[in-house]
């Protein structure tokens, strides 16, 4: 079902009159602007480039990293489709399969009946498990950023991320100060990652993880970086 979630969601976006690119990257932008952050302020939700990869693995089959897209961003999809959410996209979207013929109408008809409010029952259940995993789970994996750390923030506030995707570990991810006197490696591993901000100052963190403006992958520290960034700041 997602197969056809990312492509409908794609055919759909080359479709939209803002929108003047009908290439993936294009095309997933312009959700990511216009959509999620224009329409349901979703800032900083999700990237265009895990959208594509998304598309990429599920739509062409091409192998990637990308895992499985969480609940929110398939209800978004599903809503920004003209659904209520996923569960009623993938009820949209089942395919009727092939019954034996039954010579009995009255059989037949109970037996259609039968299936259709088992369907019904089935759909208000997920549908209500699904909104009740929303309100004691989703927020869980929502984090926003303070000063200089991640903290754990309810998804519906203004910048959250969601933490499922990215896996940052807040109790070790920090931003900090280095100098030349700091401590970069231990045993040949890295102990300083750094990333650029927004407006491309060079910063740096304790762990692993994402930059909070980016979203981008953090990168571990090289002795290239430090005498470029570190060294050569600090001699001027």
């Amino acid at each position: 079902m997602l197969k056809e979630l990312f492509s409908k969601l794609f055919e759909k976006l080359k479709t939209e009159s803002k929108n003047n690119s009908d290439s993936k990257s294009g095309c997933f932008n312009f959700f990511e602007t216009h959509i999620l952050e224009g329409k349901y302020h979703k800032v900083n939700f999700i990237t265009s480039r895990s959208l594509t990869n998304y598309y990429n693995k599920y739509v062409e089959g091409i192998q990637n990293t990308a895992g499985e897209p969480n609940h929110e961003l398939k209800n978004l999809i599903a809503n920004y489709l003209g659904h209520n959410n996923y569960t009623d996209f993938e009820n949209s979207n089942l395919k009727p399969k092939n019954k034996p013929f039954l010579e009995n109408n009255t059989t037949t008809s109970f037996a259609k009946n039968s299936i259709v409010t088992i369907i019904s029952i089935l759909t208000v259940s997920f549908t209500s498990l699904y909104f009740m995993n929303t309100s004691f789970s989703s927020d869980e994996n929502c984090i926003i950023w303070k000063d200089n750390h991640f903290e754990k923030s309810s998804c519906t506030v203004k910048n959250s991320i969601d933490n499922s995707f990215y896996k940052v570990s807040i109790a070790d991810l920090k931003k900090t100060e280095v100098t030349k006197e700091t401590s970069f490696f231990s045993d040949g591993k890295s102990l300083i990652w750094h990333g650029k901000s927004s407006n491309g100052k060079m910063e740096y963190f304790t762990h692993r993880g994402i930059h909070p403006e980016t979203l981008k992958e953090l990168k571990p520290v090289t002795t290239y970086i430090i005498d470029k960034y570190v060294v050569s700041v600090t001699k001027n």
